[in-house]
């Protein structure tokens, strides 16, 4: 199996930690491109682990060749958005295809599956995902759900929940997006602090554009009440999502995928999620009472919680949480190929 994506950052991306899962488990190669956050191609910790990631310029041309000498090995491709010209390669090469989509299919990407010639499976992340799928059009024997896998292990949570003192975790940080502020809710999350006396917000920062942020949160006088976290590795996000009572992603705008990595994470560690309704995954927060699902565009109220409704959404958080294993995605995928 060769593994690839347009859009890869080692250890950054919440996809490419889900590639890598993949690729280590079956010894296979990973092939990307550099595109964001400034990677460096062709690096020597990256070729050790058969990462090989180009210029874009390169890949493109590199690319061919690979799958042409692959002998017809299978390719997993991550597809973000429809492209064309990996539609036409794999066609025309006749590879074996398996593809990983992460974000709500509309009816032009569903047109464009059909064209794939030699598709064996589409992996999806929610079963409203799939229903759209197949109702479009693509046989429902093609189309697997496979829930994403979360990178911290599912345990109970041991932090003693108060109504008056609730922390919320933010870690879908990224201010490179225009109107990021906004779309991603962090203002939303401020306005929340400013109704919810004792409330306090946690934040892992992914880049430093924060001038902003602080202005806003100076002017609604809740700066006090917030932390922006360098997150350096896992153990310090981890840290950060325990002491926390609730992984908040209230986003405004679809701007993201619709199974933020960031509240599985949490929920991995029985946190109740709090999520806007434009995100799909709401249906499955509201569905299995793991959270707080809030409607977008709505003006923040204050924050109430009860102990006892605390307690049965965290403990649905807990049980839920089993299906977002690696173990669990690993068991899924394999059994398809």
């Amino acid at each position: 199996m060769i593994y690839i994506c347009d859009f890869f950052k080692r250890h950054k991306e919440a996809i490419s930690n889900q590639i890598e899962l993949l690729a280590i488990n079956s010894n296979s190669e990973v092939i990307a491109a550099t595109r964001f956050m400034g990677q460096k191609s062709f690096q020597k910790d990256d070729r050790k682990d058969k990462i090989y990631i180009y210029p874009p310029a390169i890949y493109n041309l590199l690319l061919p060749l690979k799958i042409i000498n692959s002998c017809k090995e299978p390719v997993h491709y991550f597809e973000e958005e429809a492209s064309s010209y990996k539609r036409f390669l794999f066609n025309s090469t006749k590879t074996p295809l398996y593809i990983s989509m992460y974000r709500r299919p509309t009816s032009e990407y569903i047109e464009h599956i059909k064209k794939y010639k030699y598709l064996e499976k589409i992996f999806v992340e929610l079963d409203y995902h799939r229903d759209i799928l197949v109702n479009g059009g693509i046989s429902k024997d093609k189309v697997m759900v496979a829930h994403t896998p979360a990178k911290i292990a599912s345990c109970n949570s041991t932090k003693e929940f108060s109504p008056s003192e609730i922390t919320l975790a933010f870690a879908s940080w990224n201010n490179s997006e225009p109107s990021a502020l906004e779309d991603r809710g962090m203002i939303y999350l401020l306005d929340l602090l400013k109704k919810t006396p004792g409330a306090r917000l946690e934040i892992a920062l992914r880049d430093n554009k924060i001038n902003g942020f602080n202005e806003i949160a100076r002017k609604l006088d809740v700066i006090d009440r917030v932390s922006l976290n360098n997150i350096a590795n896992e153990n310090e996000l981890l840290e950060m999502f325990k002491k926390s009572d609730f992984v908040a992603f209230c986003a405004q705008k679809r701007v993201v995928k619709d199974v933020p990595n960031s509240l599985l994470d949490g929920l991995m560690l029985s946190k109740p999620v709090i999520i806007t309704d434009i995100l799909d995954f709401s249906r499955v927060v509201t569905k299995n009472n793991i959270g707080i699902t809030i409607e977008t565009g709505s003006i923040p109220t204050k924050l109430v919680v009860s102990k006892a409704s605390y307690k049965e959404m965290s403990a649905n958080a807990f049980r839920y949480s089993k299906l977002h294993t690696p173990d669990n995605y690993l068991r899924i995928l394999e059994s398809y190929k």
